[in-house]
């Protein structure tokens, strides 16, 4: 095995970000999953079409401990980051109920990004 910065443990949307964002900041990045194939729970979500993020994510709508994390953490990458990601790789999306976004065609669009986005960046 190469030498690692950062071992990720878990293949699903949040670990490829977590993934991604690490290779961005140069490290050695490897990223795991116990499923055969990466994003699965993506695959699969929306009806397979992916409900990739919410246009009214905002602190208000979590719950924690620690109340100033989310205020933190979406100050530092909202929904429109990640919906410029989204049509940076021209992928089609619509709107649906409540700010809710979807891909037009299907789930593995959102995935093959995430994958394509974690290898640019060296992971």
């Amino acid at each position: 095995m190469r030498d690692l910065d950062v071992l990720v443990l878990g293949g699903g949307a949040a670990g490829l970000m977590c993934g991604i964002e690490a290779a961005k900041r140069g490290r050695k990045v490897m990223v795991i999953d116990h499923a055969r194939r990466p994003a699965d729970k993506i695959r699969i979500s929306g009806g397979g079409r992916c409900n990739f993020t919410n246009l009214h994510c905002t602190p208000a709508n979590f719950l924690s401990q620690n109340p100033r994390f989310c205020v933190s953490a979406l100050k530092r990458y909202t929904q429109h980051d990640f919906l410029a990601l989204v049509e940076e790789h021209r992928i089609a999306w619509h709107e649906k109920t409540l700010g809710q976004l979807f891909c037009d065609e299907s789930a593995k669009d959102i995935i093959q990004m995430l994958l394509t986005e974690l290898e640019s960046a060296g992971g």
